[in-house]
């Protein structure tokens, strides 16, 4: 009598493909769920949430903008005495142009338009990843919520609230075929914030692994237009002395957790980042690693250079929930089911 292998067919049932858990032994399924066990509990009790600080600078230069006023000259008199000086000065003139030359209302409704594309395009991508209606109203219920989530940073910190938008944009354009539209938009995204650069980075580097010859260069086209629009916006700021305040008091993956999780208490909120990004990372789809990697890289480069990268996958966190359902039951059935295979020997 031997045990049977954890079979697929109820996370396939629940997800289109077949999860990467599937055919998991006994030992090693029950060591992920005590492992997801472990760093659920960890998160709950351990890590923090905290909120994006705002970007006053931007509202000061574009109102000067729109007096007649030079960006870089705004700029160097108010770097001066912005506590926040160091991610400021990272942020270059696009947004703040585009602003200016537009009605207060108008770049309002550009975002509702990306964000309302986001929706759309998004929800047919993600809706395809589940086999049952119920899974995909879910996933695009889940989506909704990071919409929402992404518009609230937008009120207070709009340069990392477009850099998420275009970057959520760039990876479910790029996984329905349209590289690209997705390089582009991610492209753009970098121009705005230069925090996207870890997108086009990140991209870059898993259609390599994928063994693509013709993508990686697309990525690494657009994050060298990107990187040198970043370094000329630099040269163009030159020498600014900075306020030796800190950059922001609370870690990266705090800001992640509050951002994608706005008003959920800390205790609650950390677990469901863990849960998210686990749900991603075992589905098939080519999706899932490209948002866990945007998602981890975002936190561990974050503030390089003053760039802050911990949200740019935000937007895309909260619809991993909807992915682990498949997980669970794929770990839970290799880990305790019972079941036997007899083998009877007839001799005739």
């Amino acid at each position: 009598m031997v045990a049977a292998p954890g079979r697929p067919g109820t996370a396939a049932r629940w997800l289109v493909t077949p999860d990467r858990l599937s055919g998991i032994g006994r030992g090693p399924a029950r060591m992920a769920l005590g492992g997801l066990l472990v760093a659920t509990l960890a998160a709950a009790l351990l890590v923090p949430a905290a909120s994006t600080p705002p970007e006053f600078l931007h509202d000061a230069i574009v109102a000067t903008l729109r007096h007649g006023g030079d960006f870089y000259d705004a700029a160097r008199d108010l770097l001066r005495t912005e506590s926040d000086a160091r991610a400021a000065r990272a942020l270059p003139s696009t947004l703040a142009v585009v602003a200016a030359a537009l009605p207060v209302w108008g770049l309002t409704v550009l975002v509702a338009v990306g964000l309302t594309g986001l929706l759309w395009v998004g929800g047919l991508r993600l809706g395809g990843l589940l086999a049952r209606s119920a899974g995909a109203l879910l996933i695009v219920s889940l989506l909704a919520f990071g919409i929402v989530a992404t518009a609230g940073l937008w009120l207070a910190a709009p340069h990392a609230a477009l850099a998420a938008l275009c970057s959520a944009i760039a990876l479910v354009a790029r996984a329905r075929g349209r590289v690209m539209a997705a390089v582009a938009i991610a492209c753009a995204a970098a121009l705005i914030d230069p925090a996207a650069l870890v997108t086009l980075a990140a991209m870059g580097a898993l259609a390599l692994l994928d063994g693509d010859r013709r993508e990686p260069l697309l990525w690494l086209g657009g994050f060298g237009v990107a990187a040198l629009a970043f370094a000329l916006h630099l040269q163009a700021l030159g020498a600014t002395s900075l306020p030796a305040a800190p950059l922001v008091a609370d870690g990266a993956l705090a800001r992640l957790i509050g951002a994608a999780f706005p008003d959920v208490p800390a205790t609650i909120a950390a677990p469901l980042l863990v849960l998210a990004a686990f749900g991603w990372a075992i589905v098939a789809d080519p999706l899932g690693p490209r948002v866990l990697a945007l998602l981890v890289a975002g936190v561990a480069l974050d503030n390089v250079l003053g760039v802050r990268s911990a949200t740019l996958a935000m937007a895309l966190v909260a619809p991993g929930l909807a992915l682990t359902p498949a997980a669970f039951a794929t770990l839970w059935r290799a880990a305790f089911d019972r079941r036997r295979i007899t083998v009877t020997r007839v001799v005739r």
